[in-house]
């Protein structure tokens, strides 16, 4: 079957875009997203600086989304995991995956929380094969002077009225705006929500995002045990 490699981005409301080299197209899920999606197992492409987006094979004909493990499994057999889809328009698309749905918030979080625990973070901007990659948010765990772990979300420009960033302040003219809070999991999922948020203020519907990894020099993280 012919396959193209695809970028992917997040699931929303039973919904995915999928970008080629030329364009983008929109697609229904038939099930749950797929779980290797945003896990760090997926095949990359990487670029010089080291950061690296998540590539599918897609066979349009058919709506067969293929993913595929960058890392063999026993025996050096492949492991792949097959998505069915279903071509749909893309105002059909926008419409009916934001009916009240919360799930690409959630999910976002979710591929932040992991991503920290492989020692990476998460870039969410306009999806494309190309750029520029902004607006941006980006989610990452830095160090406070003392050594405690912060998360720490960060919009490029500043979400000016946007749905919890308003709670906090920025400075007049600044050109980004960044919330800390303490390391935990739910700092890191309460980033997603952050996300979405700051760009339906910039007016750029969560269909049409994707997303960037890179390496967090601080290394791996995890939540200390209570």
């Amino acid at each position: 079957m012919p396959l193209a490699g695809v970028l992917i981005g997040p699931p929303v409301g039973g919904h995915i875009a999928l970008w080629d080299e030329n364009d983008v197209s929109f697609w229904r899920l038939s099930g749950s997203p797929p779980s290797m999606l945003g896990a760090g197992a997926m095949i990359r492409a990487d670029d010089e600086t080291g950061r690296y987006r998540e590539v599918g094979l897609l066979d349009r004909e058919t709506g067969l989304l293929v993913l595929r493990d960058r890392e063999p499994g026993p025996g050096d057999t492949p492991v792949s995991q097959l998505v069915q889809l279903a071509p749909v328009g893309a105002d059909e698309a926008k419409a009916e995956s934001m009916r009240g749905d919360v799930t690409a918030a959630e999910w976002l979080g979710d591929v932040a929380f992991a991503a920290a625990a492989r020692g990476e973070w998460l870039a969410i901007h306009r999806g494309s094969w190309a750029g520029p990659f902004t607006p941006v948010v980006v989610i990452e765990l830095l160090q406070a002077a003392d050594g405690a772990w912060l998360s720490a979300v960060r919009a490029t420009p500043v979400p000016a009225g946007a749905l919890f960033w308003s709670d906090h302040a920025v400075a007049p003219g600044a050109e980004r705006q960044q919330v800390t809070a303490p390391a935990s999991h739910k700092a890191l999922g309460l980033g997603g929500a952050l996300a979405i948020s700051a760009f339906l203020e910039w007016g750029i519907h969560p269909l049409m995002l994707g997303m960037t990894f890179g390496p967090n020099p601080l290394g791996p993280w995890s939540e200390p045990a209570h």
